[in-house]
């Protein structure tokens, strides 16, 4: 499957889009979040056709910022989006 697939499918298991934007209001990247029980929380952030990141963490409040936050991060990686979003639709539950 590919990424623009995979991102449908993680909006199908619980996680919510966003985009955001840098000062000038231009378009910098996608975010997509799911919060588990007990503060664990997996983010993708989809930078462009070529690069993406996610992570798994914990010991998030689920209205805290996700920038600037103080977590254990469990899981994490980087690379293209088509691999990054299938890592994450492989993860078990926490």
């Amino acid at each position: 499957m590919d990424a623009i697939g995979n991102l449908r499918h993680l909006v199908e298991q619980g996680f919510q889009g966003a985009p955001v934007h840098n000062d000038v209001g231009d378009l910098d990247a996608l975010m997509y979040v799911r919060h588990w029980p007990a503060g664990v929380v997996d983010v993708v952030i989809v930078y462009s056709h070529e690069e993406a990141f996610a992570y798994r963490a914990s010991g998030i409040a689920p209205d805290a910022s996700l920038r600037n936050f103080p977590a254990r991060v469990h899981w994490r990686q980087a690379g293209h989006p088509d691999s990054v979003t299938t890592a994450v639709l492989g993860l078990d539950e926490p």
